[in-house]
């Protein structure tokens, strides 16, 4: 069984880390913590749009070594995969469909109210195209 673990920098992320790698024991699980760096070149006419990329993929990458640390202080037969991104939803949908994901665990939880209301949640828009079983947590 492969499980893909949706980690970004939110609180809640502690809690989708538990219950991936408690899910990951339990099933004897491959476990791929997976965290999208937000890509933000569509607003680079007014902004320096590439150093505030770059600061997103930094704090991914480390939020992720973290994770994985203590993925594997646990037991679990992790790895870890940071990718850049204009839009999060399409990138975990992908890649879980390129790797064989049987199950994606993610938060509920979206960036913003506004966000949620203008374009939709990063989760609900996984959970209506994911090629595998979606748990999302509360």
């Amino acid at each position: 069984m492969n499980i893909l673990a949706a980690l970004d920098l939110s609180e809640a992320a502690k809690n989708v880390l538990a219950t991936a790698v408690a899910t990951a024991k339990e099933k004897g699980a491959q476990l791929t913590l997976f965290s999208v760096a937000e890509d933000f070149k569509d607003i680079g006419d007014f902004m320096d749009s590439a150093s505030v990329s770059e600061k997103f993929l930094a704090a991914a990458r480390k939020a992720q070594e973290e994770a994985l640390k203590a993925a594997k202080d646990q037991g679990v037969d992790a790895k870890a995969v940071t990718e850049q991104g204009v839009s999060p939803a399409d990138i975990i949908v992908r890649y879980a469909a390129d790797n064989a994901m049987d199950l994606i665990i993610m938060g509920s939880k979206s960036k913003s109210a506004l966000d949620r209301f203008l374009i939709g949640s990063v989760t609900s828009k996984v959970v209506a195209h994911a090629p595998c079983s979606v748990l999302v947590l509360r």
